[in-house]
Formats: C-alpha cells, structure tokens, sequence
C-alpha cells in the first residue's frame, strides 16, 4: 500500500513541477493542456501554501510531496534533513530534465511539424522560446542555421550541475 501511494505522490510531485514550469515561464493560459493543470492542481497547492505566490506555492508543493514520498519509503534508515536535501536534488533535476527534453523535443518538432497547432506542441515552443530567448540575443542564426539550442542545452546542463553541487554542499 506504502509503494502505491508513494508512486502517487511521486506523479503528484512531477505535476507540480510542470505546473510551476508553466507558471515560471509564463505559459499561455488559455491553452487547455495549461487551463488543466492549473484547474485541477493550483486550488492544492494555494489551500495549503495560500500566502505564498501560485509559482512558490507550486514549488513548495512539488518540494512537499518528494519529501513526504521519501519520508515514506525511507524514514528508518535516513535522516529527515537528508531525505530534504534529497528532495530538492530530485526537483531541481527533474525541472532542468523537462527543460532539457522540451529543447530537444522543439529541434526535432521544428524539422517533423514546423507551426503545428496541437497544444502539446505550442507548450514545448513556448518553453523552448523562452529558454533561447536570452542566447538568440548574443548569437544571431547564422546562414540559415541555428545554433542557440546547441548553446542552450550547454547552458542548461551546466546550470543543473552547478545547483546540484552547491545543494550538495550543504549536506
């Protein structure tokens, strides 16, 4: 029963993160994979968190769920300040790694489906836009090809480990 609703909290927590996602990079709301997320999940995590801003409190709740997962799974044989570091480690990772493939997924939707309608489609454009924004300005297209997401993939690894190791510090 324990390794169920672990799974639960496990696929809560990954919701959370998409959600917090989508509020950090502003994603459109009217898109109706968005308008779900924040209809089903926003009303958790602002009844529990209400006096923090809905991207904190997305946040917060992601952080929550982990460590109440790991707490679960792992209480009799770890501290609760390592399941914590452990928890953040693993949200920290799992943001970078939906940003990493939502870059990776925008480079081959650009060459299979360029201007696709669907809302999955427009979500990973919006993110991966965002994401490339602040390269494209200090690297224009260069003949025709675009670099930018090879730099920004760089970036977004070395951002994650960068985290991780000062996390990691401070255990």
């Amino acid at each position: 029963m324990t390794e169920l609703l672990t799974i639960a909290l496990g696929f809560l927590s990954y919701a959370f993160v998409i959600l917090s996602i989508f509020r950090l990079f502003r994603i459109n709301y009217f898109n109706p994979i968005v308008k779900i997320f924040t209809t089903y999940l926003e009303p958790l995590s602002k009844s529990v968190f209400f006096f923090l801003t809905p991207l904190l409190a997305a946040i917060v709740s992601a952080l929550s769920l982990k460590f109440f997962s790991y707490y679960l799974v792992y209480s009799s044989g770890h501290e609760p300040l390592t399941l914590f570091y452990i928890s953040i480690i693993n949200i920290v990772n799992s943001a970078f790694r939906i940003l990493f493939y939502s870059l990776i997924a925008s480079v081959i939707l650009s060459w299979v489906a360029p201007g696709s309608h669907h809302p999955l489609l427009q979500i990973i454009e919006e993110i991966s836009n965002n994401i490339l924004a602040p390269v494209r300005k200090f690297m224009p297209p260069m003949g025709g090809l675009d670099f930018s997401p090879i730099i920004g993939l760089l970036i977004l690894n070395l951002i994650n480990n960068l985290l991780i190791q000062i996390i990691t510090t401070f255990t």
